[in-house]
């Protein structure tokens, strides 16, 4: 039995945190922290504008508060490579090493509906890769 295609929808993070490009870096810093994730989109007057990860902030020196101090939208990666939520997981993947990105914002009608990551990817294709047995493991 062939398992059913997986789309984007079904493994992203629904309606992520997101950040406005003039916040600090300190700001996103804290809120991905505090928050427990490594991206952070950015978003002005209600559109997606960049993403942010916490690899940029590692880049920049995270211990400078001089350099914590600027704003987002001077770091953050403009007009992402985004995904549609119908999209397989397969061609997220595609896209995510095509352009050597660790995550795809998820747009929807031009909004943004979710964020899916390498993470969410790996672990869908754990799921999928592992045997019944160890999915279903029987009562003992």
């Amino acid at each position: 039995m062939t398992d059913r295609a997986t789309q984007v929808r079904e493994v992203m993070t629904a309606d992520p945190l997101v950040i406005a490009p003039e916040a600090t870096l300190d700001q996103a810093h804290t809120t991905m922290k505090d928050g427990g994730f490594r991206h952070l989109p950015v978003q002005k007057e209600g559109k997606l504008v960049g993403v942010l990860s916490m690899t940029d902030i590692g880049r920049l020196g995270q211990s400078v508060p001089a350099l914590m101090a600027r704003p987002v939208s001077e770091l953050m990666t403009p007009d992402p490579v985004t995904v549609g939520p119908d999209e397989l997981i397969e061609a997220a993947a595609a896209q995510m090493a095509l352009r050597k990105v660790n995550c795809l914002p998820v747009v929807e009608g031009g909004r943004l509906v979710g964020i899916v990551t390498t993470y969410d990817l790996l672990d869908a294709l754990v799921r999928r890769l592992a045997p019944r047995s160890s999915r279903n493991p029987a009562p003992q």
